[in-house]
């Protein structure tokens, strides 16, 4: 079988990965693409190790969990924790089918998914900021998805049991993301987060490399981090990625921000995010995590001068506090250093 496969990557190849469940995974891709003429790994994803299967009659995604996380290998793992993106993805997709994957087999012994592909151009969208600005359509199709995926999975139950979500909640939103930071500051809003009223599921990862924008459609992937939490995370989670891209493009931040927020929250009574300083302190810390990279590495989106202006910025925003996010957007769009 693996003679009969070429792929674009030697290591780590499918069938490492695989091992003795390859000939299992190449049966499940077949009902779905025929022949299968080509493996190419997948980029972007930190956790598990991700594969697009070319076949005579399309393509699929293999997604495998290992025992260490895929890009950050001195991070131990649970392989059988994709069953818990496998969840997540069954009712995502079932809620909203126009956003999400379709699981096509569920392999629990080979820890592994096949899925359908949802990117049209084969790239995430961060690979297209990498080279082009954000247009506002862009951003304001992410904002209407967003809301539409919180309305709809509002009410749903946790995906893990016992209190497994609010320490998933805990180590990853909190601890990997804005706690890694050490700033008292971003621990006051994860106190605050917590209090907020209607904690749902949200995604947890809701950023550029997880996301395709391709033939006017909106697809999300890389489910294992969705949480029961507070929206909002997932809204300043977001906005700080908007943000990151376009720090050296500045005259671009205000009408970008403003196209995704307010395609969230409607123009009206209820609009808020102007004036909403948790918003903003959220999305700082999440942008200073980005920039940082602790723990988590998300490759470089701008110069080294202009990271570390906008790092600097952002720790005095919250050494001086409080602030807006049209002050968060003030402060990003300084000037520039090439």
């Amino acid at each position: 079988m693996t003679s009969l496969l070429a792929t674009d990557r030697a290591e780590p190849d499918l069938g490492t990965v695989l091992g003795p469940h390859l000939h299992q995974v190449i049966a499940a891709c077949r009902p779905h693409i025929g022949h299968p003429a080509r493996i190419e790994a997948c980029t972007g994803g930190n956790v598990s190790h991700v594969f697009r299967v070319h076949g005579e009659a399309g393509t699929v995604i293999v997604k495998v969990r290992g025992r260490r996380f895929a890009r950050i290998a001195h991070i131990v793992t649970d392989p059988a924790l994709i069953s818990v993106e496998h969840r997540a993805l069954a009712l995502h997709h079932g809620l909203l089918p126009d956003f999400f994957p379709k699981v096509l087999a569920f392999l629990p012994e080979a820890h592994a998914m096949v899925m359908t592909d949802v990117f049209p151009d084969g790239r995430t969208w961060r690979e297209h900021l990498d080279q082009r600005a954000a247009t506002v359509e862009e951003c304001t199709r992410l904002g209407t998805a967003l809301k539409r995926i919180h309305h709809a999975t509002a009410g749903m139950p946790p995906l893990r049991d016992g209190d497994g979500d609010d320490l998933f909640r805990t180590e990853h939103a909190y601890g990997y993301c804005l706690r890694a930071c050490d700033h008292h500051a971003l621990d006051e809003a994860c106190h605050r987060l917590d209090a907020l009223p209607g904690r749902q599921l949200v995604l947890g990862d809701a950023c550029p490399k997880n996301l395709n924008l391709a033939a006017g459609r909106t697809a999300f992937v890389d489910l294992d981090n969705v949480h029961t939490g507070a929206p909002l995370f997932d809204l300043g989670y977001l906005l700080a990625h908007v943000v990151l891209h376009h720090a050296a493009r500045p005259e671009c931040l205000h009408p970008l921000a403003a196209a995704f927020l307010d395609a969230y929250t409607p123009p009206g009574p209820a609009r808020s995010w102007r004036s909403d300083g948790l918003l903003a302190t959220v999305a700082a810390g999440v942008l200073l995590y980005r920039l940082e990279a602790r723990t988590i590495p998300y490759p470089a989106t701008t110069p080294p001068a202009t990271a570390d202006r906008l790092r600097n910025t952002l720790r005095r925003l919250l050494d001086t506090g409080p602030f807006t996010v049209p002050d968060l957007l003030d402060a990003a769009a300084g000037p520039v250093m090439t």
